[in-house]
């Protein structure tokens, strides 16, 4: 939130540094993407090595003092397996299993030599299954174990991707599992095998006896007939297909055609799969996961169209209290806070802190640096004012006045500036449409925006600006929501070090803050400039965002002016 001070030859050195570093971020660990490289491509029936797919789950069933391996699954997020509903069920009676009797291990590679470097093992605190599963037969054959405790990613846990595509049929996935061998015994290791998604008529034409009294739109058949399928230890584990550079989750074990002798599966037959694209409303409900970003189509505002104004005009309820430079904010001080969050453990989460600010019930207003594709959130937080605490107060003991918990919401999409530059950062600006609407409470309020034409033209002379982001002390983040005051600048005080790098100061920017003074920094990228206007009484009013820098507090930061975007903003929102 502000650096030191810092002599003006160090700050033109910071300059040049930051000139050449600010063209690359690190990103967060995305879905999909195994940390540690193959070195080969998989093919049919091949050994995977530790780490090769650390999306895979070892669900375990406990009978009495026996803890026995019965099915895989699927992280999702780092509170979420995907499996096979008949996976969650005591297979004599078909009733659903208590939480206690199933539990999850990640980080496994091999089942009888367990690893304790990479090895997880987490408890359920919830069985999600289909209304319409009754257990009798396949239908609705997916389910969601929801974990007691968070998993953490790492390079040998990670969550795959879920794919959103209509149709898998023609396309080549690779199915992992621990399932039964050639040799008819479970694989102590985990296994991979090549296979076609297949016609839904080649399937039924394949034996009508198996495949026809539940194969419709929510199950796909893949596999060979020549021997490559799936068998009994690989129910409730997924078939993943690449895309790009990223794994996802196509569908999920279910079944296979017996053999006449035995309950083994008949090698020499297709597998049926739940088709996971069907149960992404469900899925979605559940998690408050979402898995299509892009769906949002981006609108040009037309200056002969007069859009609906879904602002509120209750908003930016704030009283300008004393700040010093850099301070503590206070709990419900700035209730339209959001905090972006993003695929990475706990360990991570301080150094992969975006922000953003509540505009209505139904969105966010942020940076396209927060949103990108190689940088996509999770979820959104709201009511959050100190990362990692159960409850946020005001005060000690009885005199202690503390917020509700805070609140994550599932992203619906994403609606990126359509002339965004990432190199100049010019039109740094988005919408996240959040999955639900959100209840207002005393910790989440929306911020208002500059709706009038006396706000769009007004100039503070002084800003508030908040954030998470990097203070003083050696560059770390701050857990606890901070606030500054920060003044604005000559443009000329912008435009002095964007010249070194080739940038120019557009009409659409801010100009704020100086040399040696409190600013935003590393992790408030996304977050508010704003100040107490009138605006329906005294409210506080955003007029930035915070996109760019010369470096933290060592010369004036760049902000987007959001007054310049409000036609923009205006169309690209829904009721």
């Amino acid at each position: 939130m502000f650096r030191p001070k810092t002599s003006y030859f160090s700050a033109l050195v910071l300059v040049l540094l930051f000139s050449i570093n600010s063209t690359h971020q690190e990103n967060p660990l995305q879905c999909g993407i195994p940390q540690i490289s193959k070195t080969e491509l998989i093919v049919q029936g091949r050994d995977t090595a530790a780490g090769d797919w650390p999306w895979h789950a070892a669900i375990y069933h406990r009978e009495g003092s026996s803890e026995n391996y019965a099915c895989g699954g699927t992280l999702i997020s780092e509170q979420f397996v995907l499996t096979a509903a008949h996976c969650t069920i005591n297979p004599r009676n078909r009733y659903k299993l208590a939480i206690g009797k199933i539990f999850v291990r990640l980080g496994v590679y091999d089942l009888y030599d367990l690893n304790t470097q990479t090895l997880q093992q987490h408890g359920i605190y919830k069985i999600h299954q289909p209304a319409n599963f009754t257990g009798m037969d396949f239908r609705s054959d997916i389910a969601i174990l929801e974990l007691d405790t968070l998993a953490r990613l790492n390079d040998y846990v990670q969550p795959a991707c879920v794919s959103v595509a209509d149709s898998l049929t023609g396309q080549h996935g690779t199915v992992i599992g621990w399932g039964v061998t050639e040799k008819d015994v479970t694989s102590p290791t985990l296994k991979s095998a090549g296979m076609p998604v297949i016609d839904i008529a080649d399937c039924l034409a394949s034996n009508r006896d198996v495949f026809g009294a539940t194969l419709d739109k929510s199950i796909f058949c893949a596999g060979y007939l020549n021997g490559t399928n799936v068998c009994n230890g690989d129910s409730g584990g997924g078939i993943f297909f690449q895309v790009a550079n990223a794994w996802y989750l196509g569908g999920i074990v279910s079944y296979s055609q017996k053999r006449d002798n035995n309950d083994l599966c008949h090698t020499k037959s297709y597998g049926a799969f739940t088709n996971v694209q069907l149960y992404l409303p469900w899925i979605s409900s559940v998690t408050n996961l979402t898995f299509d970003f892009d769906h949002c189509e981006v609108i040009e505002p037309d200056p002969s169209t007069t859009y609906p104004n879904l602002l509120p005009r209750n908003c930016g309820r704030y009283t300008v209290n004393r700040i010093v430079q850099g301070s503590r904010a206070s709990v419900f001080e700035f209730p339209w806070m959001a905090l972006f969050r993003y695929s990475v453990g706990p360990d991570q989460e301080l150094e992969n802190i975006c922000a953003g600010t509540l505009i209505n019930k139904r969105y966010v207003l942020t940076s396209v640096n927060c949103v990108k594709s190689s940088k996509m959130p999770l979820k959104v937080r709201l009511g959050e004012h100190t990362i990692g605490k159960d409850r946020d107060c005001n005060g000690v003991g009885e005199d202690s006045d503390c917020a509700p918990p805070v609140r994550d919401y599932g992203i619906e999409c994403v609606i990126r500036h359509q002339r965004f530059h990432p190199r100049s950062r010019i039109h740094n600006i988005a919408l996240v449409r959040l999955n639900r609407d959100v209840a207002f409470d005393d910790h989440i309020q929306p911020i208002c925006l500059p709706a009038t034409k006396s706000l769009e033209s007004l100039n503070p002379e002084r800003y508030i600006v908040t954030g998470w982001g990097a203070t003083g002390d050696q560059d770390r983040y701050s857990k606890v929501l901070r606030k500054a005051v920060v003044i604005p600048a000559e443009r000329s005080g912008c435009q002095s070090w964007m010249n070194v790098i080739g940038w120019q100061l557009e009409p659409s920017q801010l100009c704020v803050g100086e040399a040696d003074g409190a600013d935003a920094c590393r992790g408030d990228g996304g977050g508010p400039l704003g100040y107490s206007a009138n605006y329906h009484g005294q409210s506080f009013v955003q007029f930035g965002i915070v996109s760019h820098g010369s470096g933290c507090g060592v010369l004036p930061s760049v902000y987007t002016k959001v007054a310049f975007y409000m036609p923009w903003i205006r169309a690209n929102m829904k009721p």
